[in-house]
């Protein structure tokens, strides 16, 4: 597989697709840790490096979610899904996609189905 290049509307993109209804079934709460300037919603922090601490539908648990391991899991997401580059993740993401690449991201595993 090629190293799967994302530009930060890329991410952007993917970030709302998670946020606006790929993770809400497990994710209760959205906090934004570390907010770079000019950052104007939750779903931009992550493409600018900043954190999200993401807390389970039960207020309990909470993960922080940063660049690096959004990176990490879009790679792994890449490998379940077999998609060779970001143009096929692009082109076929949807909401499951995205809470695909989270997960992958916090867990590397899918922990909530």
């Amino acid at each position: 597989m090629n190293k799967i290049l994302l530009t930060n509307e890329n991410i952007d993109d993917l970030m709302v697709a998670a946020l606006e209804g790929g993770i809400n079934y497990w994710c209760s709460r959205v906090k934004v840790i570390q907010c770079p300037e000019k950052t104007m919603f939750a779903s931009d922090v992550i493409s600018k490096d900043g954190s999200l601490m993401l807390y389970d539908d039960e207020g309990s648990e909470k993960y922080e979610l940063t660049l690096e391991k959004f990176m990490n899991g879009v790679e792994l997401a890449c490998k379940h899904y077999e998609y060779n580059n970001a143009e096929e993740l692009m082109d076929n993401h949807d909401a499951e996609t995205a809470d695909v690449i989270v997960q992958y991201a916090l867990f590397d595993k899918i922990i909530f189905c």
